[in-house]
């Protein structure tokens, strides 16, 4: 006899976990981090997107709108500490506090050690490092006055292995997972817990590149012989925002078909 599930989790509407709380996603007008604004709407908590862009920002507003989602939208230079304070502070008045952080931002100049520029280095460490720890730092002073909230990183399996022609991102990536570590251990008191997750390759405009041979070659070392789509990678935000994963805490969690397990290929 075939038993019912009592909870339907393929339904996100059914599985309202973060209901009334206050997220904020950064990167919100992009793949991951939209679907990660979506995502966090459906499980009940109000939601505010940062993006760098003003026109990305209208857009990914006007999108979340048709789809019956009301978000707040704010034009934000994350690795610009004024802009971040101005932004968080104007959400947790509009809002009446901050539960969640999804740090989404990224970027992902390509070049070897030679090749890579001053300005592709700055830009990696500025939106991939430095807005994480500003972000955090802000949205965390929140968290811990009210004791409770969770921060989720969106890192990479190129944190914690080196990727030829990436390696500012590899460096930036792997910056923000010794991040989420201190993070967790100072905050961890205050009842707040930072998590990281670290995906593989996932559908997204960033590797649009990868075409060809090219994805051929990457989808052979993912087990599941495929690339994540960015809603697996909200899902995983998600179960981190609630109170499911009320006791992990400073963990990097792999959302990467098996990537990081490869061993040999028969």
């Amino acid at each position: 006899m075939k038993v019912k599930n009592m909870l339907d989790l393929t339904n996100t509407t059914s599985c309202r976990r973060l209901e009334g709380q206050v997220a904020i996603v950064t990167g919100g007008a992009g793949g991951i981090g939209k679907e990660t604004a979506r995502r966090l709407f459906a499980e009940g908590a109000q939601v505010a997107i940062f993006d760098a862009f003003s026109d990305a920002v209208e857009s990914a507003i006007a999108e979340l709108a048709r789809d019956g989602i009301d978000a707040m939208g704010l034009t934000v230079d994350i690795a610009d500490p004024d802009k971040v304070a101005r932004a968080v502070k104007s959400v947790s008045d509009e809002c009446g506090g901050i539960d969640i952080l999804a740090c989404c931002a990224g970027v992902r100049p390509l070049g070897t050690l030679f090749e890579t520029s001053m300005e592709d280095w700055k830009l990696s460490l500025d939106v991939n490092l430095t807005g994480v720890f500003l972000c955090a730092r802000e949205v965390g002073r929140h968290m811990a006055e009210q004791q409770s909230g969770s921060i989720i990183v969106i890192a990479s399996v190129n944190a914690l292995r080196g990727v030829a022609t990436q390696v500012a991102y590899c460096a930036s990536k792997a910056g923000a997972v010794g991040l989420t570590q201190v993070l967790a251990t100072e905050l961890g008191p205050f009842g707040v817990r930072v998590n990281a997750i670290a995906p593989a390759q996932v559908e997204t405009p960033m590797i649009a590149e990868q075409v060809g041979e090219v994805r051929k070659k990457r989808e052979e070392r993912i087990p599941m012989r495929r690339y994540g789509k960015p809603e697996e990678i909200a899902g995983a935000v998600a179960f981190l925002a609630s109170e499911d994963a009320g006791f992990v805490n400073g963990h990097v969690l792999c959302v990467d078909g098996g990537y990081t397990t490869y061993g040999i290929h028969p």
